[in-house]
């Protein structure tokens, strides 16, 4: 037979048998598994008998992708770790094994890794993301959401530092061909290689301003989304937030140790009708920031503005579940407006009072709504609070017995006794007078 037969031969045979490979049939496999000694190919049989079963017999598969799995740990091969983890956690998946699936898919994430797999970290990222949202765990959920964004960044960096790599290689290649051919014309092969640097040079700047474009969006697009994220910080708690991020929604979730204040100035009404509107909005302003400043130094979340009303909450989350730090800031709020009431009736001009209702007890909280979504409480205690600003006298801070139970001796109180509320039946009801 010619020589120049032989090779072509070979390469279709070769084709025709790799071809009837997923033809054999699981229990010819098995065979074959009993029968051969070599490591690499018992490893080969035991992954495709545990993907071919995948669809019929999960516990068998899972006892041959075991099998593989430590086959590919003896021979200290990474690529086949990977793989081998991989369709076992696929499989402990289906089989609602979480642990055992999150455990296998970690070790499959860290075996690709090493193997320098280009698409395998990728996805076994992604199933972390989302076994661990399933599980409501939305702190690793949100990172490994994280992680896989930065794997594909990396994998399209390192694509593009590819193709630029075989580029210029190919530009040498053809460069050094053209000077082998051209070599007997001196002077074509002068100004070949002279319109070539030109033309490589203009590609190159062209890269660099495509590449410096490219840089300048991706730091506009990193700039969007910290502003987004940081928007999304100011409107929710952070833990809310980073569950919004991963789910697109947030379960309303029962606090059983939240604390309520609600701020409300006296006379408004009157008060508005005195002052221009861009006036009357200044003030509000100016007081309402100044209380963000203050509950934000005592890790208390504000809910939300109602008119010349400002509610805001603590115990929304593990910490400051005692009402402490909101009644001190109840009573720097009041000092605040003390010595601003003084300064306006020196000015000359309108000043605000306001009384202070807090309550203790438990809240639901969520998000409602799917444009202009705003965190919100709900419950009895929401109610409570309000009743006792409005059963409040101005100036002072009208605190429930359960709130003051809660902080009975960190500062001084006056009982009122026990007096009704709108809607309410009579509560004991104390002021506080201070440290």
């Amino acid at each position: 037979m010619p020589t120049r037969l032989i090779v072509p031969l070979l390469f279709v045979l070769g084709l025709l048998y790799t071809v009837s490979l997923p033809a054999q049939s699981v229990a010819e496999m098995e065979r074959q598994l009993e029968q051969t000694p070599a490591p690499e190919q018992q490893w080969e049989l035991s992954y495709r008998i545990s993907r071919n079963l995948l669809a019929t017999d999960l516990s068998r598969a899972a006892g041959y992708a075991d099998r593989s799995l430590q086959l590919a740990l003896t021979l200290k091969d990474k690529k086949r770790e990977a793989e081998s983890a991989w369709i076992r956690a696929d499989i402990a998946e289906r089989q609602a094994q979480t642990p055992r699936a999150l455990g296998l898919y970690h070790q499959a994430y860290d075996a690709a890794v090493a193997a320098m797999l280009p698409d395998l970290p990728v996805q076994a990222a992604d199933k972390l993301q989302t076994v661990y949202a399933r599980q409501q765990n939305f702190k690793e959920a949100y990172e490994w959401s994280r992680q896989r964004t930065a794997l594909l960044q990396e994998k399209s960096r390192l694509f593009a530092e590819e193709q630029r790599r075989k580029y210029e290689e190919t530009q040498v290649v053809l460069a050094e061909q053209e000077n082998r051919e051209n070599r007997i014309i001196l002077l074509l092969s002068a100004l070949l290689g002279l319109i070539l640097a030109i033309v490589y040079y203009f590609r190159q700047r062209s890269n660099r301003r495509i590449r410096g474009e490219m840089a300048e969006k991706n730091a506009m697009i990193e700039e969007k989304r910290r502003r987004s994220e940081q928007l999304l910080l100011n409107i929710l708690p952070p833990a809310v937030a980073a569950e919004l991020t991963v789910r697109n929604k947030v379960a309303a979730r029962r606090y059983e140790h939240a604390t309520v204040m609600f701020i409300d100035f006296v006379g408004f009404t009157k008060i508005a009708e005195t002052l221009q509107p861009e006036e009357l909005l200044a003030e509000l302003d100016y007081c309402f920031s100044r209380f963000d400043d203050l509950i934000g130094r005592n890790r208390i979340e504000k809910i939300k503005t109602v008119g010349d009303a400002y509610i805001c909450a603590s115990g929304l989350s593990d910490r400051n579940e005692r009402p402490t730090d909101m009644i001190k800031v109840a009573l720097q709020i009041q000092d605040f407006l003390k010595k601003l009431r003084e300064k306006r009736i020196n000015e000359g001009k309108p000043s605000f009072e306001a009384r202070i209702g807090i309550h203790f007890g438990p809240v639901v909280a969520g998000v409602v709504g799917t444009k202009k979504f705003a965190y919100d409480i709900w419950g009895d205690t929401v109610n409570t609070a309000a009743r006792l600003e409005e059963a409040c006298d101005p100036g002072r801070i009208n605190v429930s017995g359960a709130a003051r139970e809660m902080a009975l001796h960190e500062f001084k109180w006056e009982f009122r006794g026990k007096i009704s509320a709108k809607n309410k039946a009579e509560m004991d009801m104390y002021y506080c007078l201070g440290v």
